[in-house]
């Protein structure tokens, strides 16, 4: 609310740089937040299944997305950004309030005699974090080479990058939405390396595609990709220390963002030297190093279970998610 209010009035550079760096930096540790606070209340709840909890969360966050940017530019059109700002600030002030009147407080209580340390996370829960960033990262240089690819490069419509993200759009969120019926049934770890490959796949298609019709028909594949990956990727992560929601879900958020600082970098850096096209290799060789890292993952959570029952050989290892 107060970045948007600066925005909105701000006559410097130096005032938009101050409140970017103090305001939406706090700001943003509100989402970890909120995930917490989600998971929180329900793990407290009877007959609540988790992970299509976390889907469904995850879910209106991505309708956000659809719903955001769109509104925005209407705001905005004439010149007048303000506008944008303005309405987003008294959106932010009914957020405001809605938090203080309706989510409950679930701090932690420490019990009298204390309780025992939290878990260190182990190198697999670090190596699906690293296949979650790399997903991060192939999503963004994709995202952010498209428009300048699709309208100078390819030569199409001004209209048509808003066309391939809205399908998208249309397509992920009942995939997201599904993905948690599916993962019930299958390996949650398995549904992302497919994920993955569907990333992979789609990447190297929109390199080669020459028509819209050619992209309209790929983003099935985005769909499926960015459904999956951002419909239970939390869950995972969750699901490997449970008795850190709270670390987990900030590490899945910073996760999202560092692949979003290296990727829409890494797009400017190959824009640079050779074109937005060669940016969807980028997205390409990102997608096979997450879904390497997944088969990693796998591989070393495996030994780490059968250590821990030579360890431990009367403790019932949970199994691999």
């Amino acid at each position: 609310m107060c970045v948007s209010g600066v925005f909105a009035n701000a006559t410097a550079f130096w005032q938009v740089l101050l409140a970017g760096v103090l305001f939406l930096a706090m700001g943003n540790a509100a989402i970890p937040q909120m995930m917490t606070v989600a998971r929180q209340w329900a793990g407290r709840q009877q007959n609540i299944d988790i992970t299509s909890f976390n889907s469904r969360l995850r879910a209106a966050i991505s309708f956000a997305w659809v719903g955001g940017p769109p509104l925005g530019y209407l705001l905005a059109a004439g010149g007048e950004f303000s506008r944008s700002f303005y309405f987003a600030a008294v959106c932010a002030l009914v957020a405001l309030i809605f938090a203080f009147k309706f989510i409950p407080d679930y701090s932690a209580k420490k019990s009298q005699n204390g309780r025992e340390p939290a878990a260190a996370a182990s190198l697999s829960f670090w190596l699906l974090g690293l296949a979650i960033m790399l997903g991060s990262t192939g999503n963004i240089m994709y995202s952010s080479a498209l428009p300048l690819y699709s309208i100078t490069e390819l030569g199409f419509a001004e209209h048509t990058p808003g066309l391939f993200m809205g399908v998208v759009a249309l397509l992920e969120i009942p995939i997201m939405l599904y993905g948690a019926k599916l993962a019930k049934k299958y390996s949650k770890v398995a549904m992302l390396a497919v994920a993955f490959c569907c990333a992979i796949v789609f990447y190297l298609g929109v390199f080669f595609a020459t028509q819209v019709w050619h992209l309209i028909a790929l983003q099935v594949l985005n769909g499926l990709f960015y459904g999956i990956f951002a419909g239970i990727g939390l869950t995972v992560l969750q699901d490997q220390l449970p008795e850190r929601i709270g670390f987990t879900s900030a590490f899945y958020t910073n996760a999202i963002k560092l692949g979003v600082m290296c990727g829409a970098g890494a797009t400017g850096v190959v824009a640079q030297f050779y074109s937005f096209r060669f940016a969807t290799l980028g997205s390409m060789l990102a997608a096979s190093l997450a879904l390497g890292c997944l088969i990693l993952f796998s591989y070393v959570k495996r030994n780490e279970q059968q250590l821990s029952q030579i360890q431990h050989p009367f403790v019932t290892v949970g199994k691999n998610t």
